[in-house]
């Protein structure tokens, strides 16, 4: 009989020991899902604190990013340059000359066609308005109407007295231009002397990237990543751009068959416009469109030559840039649209130019990390 409830007792704390054993698994769950919601509590806030930064340091954060931008593209030059007896600082002060040269013969090329459509803006509208008149009747009935009751309000209450004149002095587009202008050149100088420097060092980036990380596998990896974010980013631009000379090239042509004043201008324009992928060459046509609608004749000649520069963009945008840059490139185009206008709302008309080689830089980064693998498909275009 003791020896039975000897047993009993045993089996009691074999149960009370399985029990014991498998209470904290219960609680080791709870705990996990816990920290698991506190764990993304943590990330939101995160990229809420990030995106206030980015917001709230625009002025310094966007010439640091595009000044590594551009030591991206051109460092292979310098390493290319360095290896047949070119120092690297002399290398990168070329690349910063001829930068600044390009920058300030394109700037003084589009200064004086666009100041003077800025400066001729009501004239032009003017002008617009009446050539379009003709090709909206409805349009012009409306006004008809409004204008009769405004003649009927006007008359009602003459007993007392004449209306009173109310003018509201507004910042013209030339103002707002001068007034932005010293922010733009202090930028564009921090840009071109922070990417000197960063060509000039050389390697060291690399050198200090390889120091701080602990064990073999993660430096490989780390400069594994570098350099092909290097590569992807410096090919990408530099297509992009060889890609972009050649629509303006063929729009400046155009341009001219068609008539148009200072198609230079408009070489240039296209030539700058679409490095932001889809909307410049949406505002490239509506320009081309208004320009044409004040300069030639009918305002059929203006749906001429904003037919003529969404044909040139779509060919562009179609055939010669996934033939050109390639399905290692090739991104998601709903992502492409989303970022840009998620860069264009956080920073502007830079963030535009930015948003695709950020892109680029984050697809790479998603390949060499696997939590990161199914994002960086995400990102991939059809063809990938």
């Amino acid at each position: 009989m003791s020896q039975q409830n000897r047993v009993e007792d045993d089996g009691e704390k074999a149960g009370d020991v399985s029990l014991a054993e498998d209470a904290p698994d219960v609680k080791i769950v709870k705990r996990n899902g816990f920290d698991t919601a506190v764990g993304w509590a943590i990330i939101g806030l995160a990229v809420l604190a990030l995106l206030t930064a980015l917001a709230i340091a625009q002025v310094f954060i966007v010439p640091v990013i595009m000044a590594f931008l551009l030591a991206l593209v051109f460092s292979p030059l310098c390493r290319w340059s360095q290896r047949r007896g070119v120092p690297e600082p002399l290398s990168a002060l070329v690349i910063v000359v001829g930068l600044l040269t390009a920058l300030a013969a394109t700037t003084l090329s589009l200064a004086l066609p666009v100041t003077g459509w800025l400066e001729d803006a009501p004239s032009i509208a003017r002008e617009a308005e009446r050539k379009l008149r003709g090709l909206m009747g409805v349009a012009e009935t409306v006004t008809d109407a409004g204008r009769q009751i405004e003649e009927a309000a006007t008359a009602g209450d003459g007993a007392e007295g004449a209306p009173i004149e109310v003018v509201v002095a507004e910042e013209g587009p030339l103002t707002t231009i001068a007034l932005g202008a010293p922010l733009v050149v202090a930028q564009t100088i921090f840009i071109m002397i922070l990417t000197f420097f960063i060509l000039a060092s050389g390697s060291l980036f690399y050198e200090r990237l390889v120091h701080v990380m602990p064990t073999m596998t993660e430096k490989k990896r780390a400069l594994q990543i570098a350099y092909d974010i290097e590569r992807d980013v410096s090919r990408y631009l530099l297509s992009i751009t060889a890609i972009n000379a050649g629509l303006g090239v063929a729009v400046g042509c155009t341009m001219a068959l068609l008539g148009m004043p200072s198609p230079l201008a408009f070489g240039l324009l296209a030539f700058s416009l679409n490095f932001v992928p889809f909307l410049g060459a949406i505002g490239g046509v509506a320009i081309s469109f208004g320009v044409a609608l004040i300069s030639l004749p009918t305002a059929f000649d203006a749906f001429v030559v904003a037919a003529a520069y969404f044909a040139l963009t779509s060919i562009e945008g179609q055939l010669v840039t996934p033939w050109l840059v390639g399905r290692r490139l090739r991104l998601n185009t709903v992502v492409i649209l989303i970022a840009v206008a998620f860069w264009a709302w956080l920073w502007s008309i830079m963030g535009m130019i930015m948003a695709v080689p950020l892109l680029v830089c984050l697809r790479v980064l998603c390949k060499h990390v696997e939590p990161l693998k199914p994002f960086g498909e995400f990102l991939a275009g059809r063809d990938d």
